[in-house]
C-alpha cells in the first residue's frame, strides 16, 4: 500500500537548501541520522543535535496523512495558515502545511527552523485548530514559547524574558517544559536530563562521558538567568538524589504566533 500520489515534503534547511521527498509508503520518519539508524527524512548536520534520532512521523491512513511528535526533546511545531502550535498529539495535516523543527539559533538568539512543508493537492478540507488557554497563577514559574523559543519568568501575574541562556540551557528548559503535559511541575531524573542533552552513550566522542556534575553546571547557568536568587531556586528546583524539578506555568506552555512572527497573545 502506498500513500496518496503526488504527496511530498519540500524541505528547507536553516541554511535554506530545498530538496522534495516523495511520501510513497503508509509512514515516514523524520529526524537526525546516526550510525545504527536512518530515518526516512534525514534531517542534518546538525551537529548541536537539536533533530530528535525518530523526531516525528508522518502516518497515511484513512485517506489522509497526519504527524505526530515522538516525545522528541525540541519539540515539533506545525504552521496551518497564519497559526503555529506546537504539537501534542496526532493531527491531520492538508496541503500548504508546515512542520517545523528547531535547527540552530543565529547569534541574536533567534531560532531557525528546518521547513517541511506538506505537498498534497488531493487535499480538501482544513484541518481544525484550536486556541491555547491562558491560566495564570501565583509563585514563581516558567512558560516557555515554543514558537518563539524564549523562556519567561512569571510571578503574580507579571512576565519578565529571560535572557542570556545558553543554547544548553534552552534544550534543558524546553525538554523539562515539554515534559510538563498538564502545565505543572515536573521532575526529572539525572539520567534522563543526560541523555536530552548529550545524546545516548553510543553518540559520545570517544573517551569522553557526562554525568551528574555537567547537568548541575547547566542547571546552575540556567538559575543564574531565570531565579531571583539563585541561592534559592524557586523555578528549577534540586530533587535530592533523584534529578531537577521545573516548576511550570499552567496552561502556558504553548503560545500562538502568526506565520509573519506577530505573537498571537490567548484572548
Amino acid at each position: 500500500m502506498v500513500g496518496v500520489k503526488g504527496a511530498a515534503l519540500r524541505v528547507s534547511s536553516p541554511e535554506g537548501t530545498q530538496t522534495v521527498f516523495e511520501l510513497s509508503g503508509v509512514s515516514v520518519t523524520v529526524g537526525r541520522a546516526v550510525p545504527e539508524r536512518a530515518p526516512d527524512v534525514g534531517l542534518g548536520p546538525d551537529p548541536q543535535r537539536w533533530v530528535g534520532r525518530l523526531h516525528c512521523t508522518l502516518d497515511f491512513a484513512d485517506g489522509m496523512w497526519s504527524v505526530t511528535d515522538n516525545a522528541s526533546v525540541n519539540g515539533t511545531l506545525l504552521r496551518h495558515g497564519d497559526t503555529i502550535e506546537r504539537l501534542q498529539a496526532r493531527k491531520r495535516i492538508q496541503h500548504g502545511d508546515t512542520v517545523l523543527i528547531l535547527g540552530d539559533m543565529d547569534p541574536e538568539g533567534e531560532p531557525v527552523y528546518w521547513e517541511l512543508t506538506f505537498l498534497d493537492p488531493h487535499t480538501t478540507r482544513p484541518a481544525p485548530f484550536g486556541s491555547p488557554s491562558d491560566v495564570r497563577h501565583t509563585g514563581p514559574c516558567l512558560r516557555y514559547d515554543w514558537v518563539a523559543a524564549r523562556a519567561y519568568r512569571n510571578e503574580d501575574g507579571e512576565e519578565t524574558l529571560i535572557t542570556g541562556l545558553r543554547p544548553q540551557g534552552h534544550q534543558l528548559l524546553r525538554y523539562m517544559a515539554g515534559r510538563s503535559t498538564s502545565g505543572a511541575a515536573v521532575a526529572c531524573e539525572h539520567a534522563e536530563l543526560i541523555t536530552a542533552l548529550w545524546g545516548s552513550n553510543e553518540e559520545w566522542a570517544p573517551h569522553r562521558s557526562y554525568s551528574r556534575a555537567d547537568i548541575a553546571g547547566v542547571v546552575r547557568a540556567v538559575r543564574r538567568c531565570v531565579e531571583a536568587d539563585p541561592s534559592n531556586p524557586k523555578i528549577l528546583e534540586t530533587v535530592t538524589g533523584i534529578g531537577y524539578r521545573l516548576n511550570v506555568l499552567a496552561g502556558g506552555g504553548s503560545t500562538g504566533q502568526s506565520a509573519s512572527g506577530e505573537r498571537k497573545d490567548p484572548a
